[in-house]
């Protein structure tokens, strides 16, 4: 299935718009375990805790979300001639911990927003492994009570509770938790670290410059100019939404810049610059992990972490079909196919 390509594919797609937030989050965990793991626990206070039964239908949807293609029409419960679920039993294994990482990009009266980041983290007790699966938002599939539909459209009706209902009922595996974050925490982290170099093109700097309505939030705007350039957090984000003048994979290359600088400046940080950080993002985490699972996952972090990660993107490369539906640019997977990807990766199966 190209193994080198699926790794490519990954790193692009893991990244995209604030995926990578999550694992500045993550890697905040990691530091809290070697330096500050007595007082982790008022930190970890701080996340906000919320159970997945906890999610109804939202009562409004995302603008983006919300156009011809998608009406009230959307909300039925019949026509599945064109996608099914995935055969079989839903896979589990007590020895395996399925944690579903969601970067969205909730904004006020947005309901929940878009999931622009769905990563499986799988978390084996027993070989000590950690293995990811990256699921790309422009994945057609079936969603329960509803048209088929990306899978990012999911979240956005439902929040986390419908998300995972449709990667279980779609690839037939457990998610036993979820952890989400949203665009508020990418700001907060650029700034705490005290914003980023960043060398913009030309055609960047113009986008920015004519576009602030689109690229920044909360009315915080950021002139920048070509070349090097010092961004805030709002500049920050803005550059890492940039769209229009280029494709999905340039964008995913400035959100990856932007990330490694985050992490590059983190490196380089104080143990105050750290727990400023990990005090401001937490409160913005939503979670059903309790406290007590989150120190346990610290706490297994330098055995788990020991061996090389293995990792995959859905769609797998050659099982999917690039499509239009209804006004959407889709990726129509092979739904067996790419559920025996996961079943082999996490299962041996």
């Amino acid at each position: 299935m190209g193994k080198g390509k699926n790794n490519t594919r990954f790193k692009s797609f893991l990244l995209t718009r604030h995926g990578g937030i999550i694992f500045v989050t993550l890697c905040i965990l990691l530091i809290l375990t070697g330096s500050v793991l007595v007082g982790a626990e008022s930190l970890l206070s701080r996340i906000g805790y919320q159970a997945k039964d906890d999610f109804q239908l939202a009562s409004s949807f995302p603008a983006d979300e919300i156009g011809p293609q998608l009406q009230e029409s959307s909300l039925v419960s019949e026509d599945y001639s064109s996608m099914q679920f995935g055969t079989g039993s839903v896979l589990s294994d007590p020895n395996i911990q399925n944690i579903l990482l969601i970067g969205s990009d909730t904004r006020g009266g947005e309901g929940y927003g878009n999931s622009d980041t769905m990563l499986l983290l799988s978390i084996n007790s027993k070989t000590k492994q950690v293995k990811m699966v990256s699921f790309l938002r422009d994945l057609y599939v079936k969603i329960n009570g509803m048209r088929d539909n990306r899978i990012n459209a999911s979240y956005a009706y439902g929040g986390p509770k419908l998300l995972i209902d449709t990667i279980e009922s779609n690839f037939k595996i457990k998610i036993d938790n979820y952890a989400s974050i949203n665009f508020q925490s990418f700001e907060k982290a650029i700034d705490i670290v005290g914003g980023v170099r960043m060398n913009l093109t030309k055609a960047e700097a113009r986008e920015l410059n004519s576009h602030p309505d689109i690229y920044f939030i909360n009315g915080r705007i950021q002139r920048v100019s070509t070349g090097m350039n010092t961004l805030n957090g709002a500049g920050a984000l803005g550059y890492a939404r940039i769209r229009h003048i280029d494709s999905d994979f340039g964008r995913t290359e400035r959100q990856r810049k932007i990330v490694e600088a985050v992490l590059s400046s983190l490196k380089h940080s104080n143990p105050v610059t750290l727990f400023n950080f990990a005090n401001s993002i937490f409160p913005l985490v939503k979670t059903d992990l309790t406290n007590s699972q989150i120190l346990s996952l610290i706490s297994r972090t330098s055995s788990v972490l020991s061996g090389q990660m293995q990792q995959t993107a859905i769609p797998v490369e050659g099982d999917y079909k690039p499509d239009e539906i209804r006004g959407m640019d889709v990726l129509v997977p092979d739904i067996e196919k790419n559920k025996e990807v996961i079943w082999k990766l996490l299962y041996n199966r």
